[in-house]
């Protein structure tokens, strides 16, 4: 089974080491793997190779940029690639506005989400603080707890003059129910299957976690796993990292999904999970386009 990783070429990225990890899980299950990070020049005369499947680990701010790898990934999806995540799952799962939109629509319970720049008074229930996040940037940037529009709007103000000169654009401005003192767990979810449940750890009076090391790992309660493959199907994805809060009562709440998820690169299960899921999409995805031709 021929795989394409698609990853940034970017040496501080590459140094991370998802790549690694993604290419040594993947031959492990008997797949040659090829990392690219843009559109060969060649292909505009050859053609797209065929793969049986392509890995899109594309970064929010390469949807957001029209990034080389957002090319490559829509050249591959276009030419009949298999994509573990299609682009349409990708840029779904970078901009949170679009994420808790879709989730609305599919009925998923989730944080209360409000467009900061569609509200014109105080959306808190009883003025209790909500989050400000922004729309796009990893999940633990830019966040913070406010009291007032007034306390937002200078906030995003200040996110504004700082891409005026450069820093990282933010997308939309969101309000979000605070969930006070939650447990935030990870897992690694497709439509139909759910990983282990990775809790992060939060330092005591914290508003967002920290850190890859999961102070508690077990397997996901029913209702945890069933609205992690959920987020995921909603998103049109085939595999995502997402995020669920369980606050006091035990409600747990839809989060973050992120198709370019990285995973802890020291633990060989999480590795193996992700792989396995991955090729067996790539196998359903082989027999799909088989069946016709033995009908024929």
């Amino acid at each position: 089974m021929r795989v394409l990783l698609i990853h940034s070429d970017d040496p501080v990225y590459r140094s991370i080491g998802y790549a690694d990890a993604w290419r040594r899980a993947l031959e492990e299950r008997g797949c040659r793997v090829d990392v690219l990070g843009h559109l060969p020049p060649a292909w505009a005369t050859a053609g797209v190779p065929d793969y049986d499947l392509a890995v899109s680990h594309v970064l929010v701010e390469e949807v957001v940029g029209y990034a080389p790898t957002l090319q490559l990934a829509g050249a591959l999806e276009a030419s009949g690639t298999p994509l573990l995540n299609s682009v349409g799952a990708i840029v779904a799962s970078s901009d949170k506005l679009l994420t808790h939109a879709v989730w609305a629509s599919h009925e998923l319970p989730q944080p209360a989400t409000w467009a900061l720049a569609a509200v014109d008074a105080w959306p808190g229930r009883d003025g209790r603080p909500l989050v400000l996040k922004p729309s796009y940037c990893d999940g633990a940037r830019h966040i913070s707890l406010v009291r007032s529009l007034a306390e937002a709007r200078k906030v995003v103000a200040e996110w504004r003059d700082d891409e005026a000169h450069g820093g990282e654009r933010r997308g939309a401005a969101l309000l979000q129910e605070w969930i006070e003192d939650p447990a935030c767990v990870r897992m690694f979810a497709s439509p139909a299957e759910c990983s282990l449940a990775y809790e992060k750890n939060r330092d005591d009076g914290a508003l967002v976690t920290s850190g890859t090391v999961y102070p508690r790992i077990y397997t996901p309660p029913p209702a945890m796993a069933a609205l992690a493959c959920r987020m995921v199907a909603a998103l049109g994805g085939g595999l995502m990292g997402v995020d669920v809060l369980t606050d006091a009562s035990g409600r747990h709440l839809a989060l973050e999904a992120n198709a370019p998820f990285g995973f802890d690169v020291t633990d060989p299960d999480q590795g193996r999970f992700v792989a396995r899921i991955a090729v067996e999409a790539a196998e359903r995805h082989r027999r799909a386009r088989s069946a016709p031709a033995r009908a024929a």
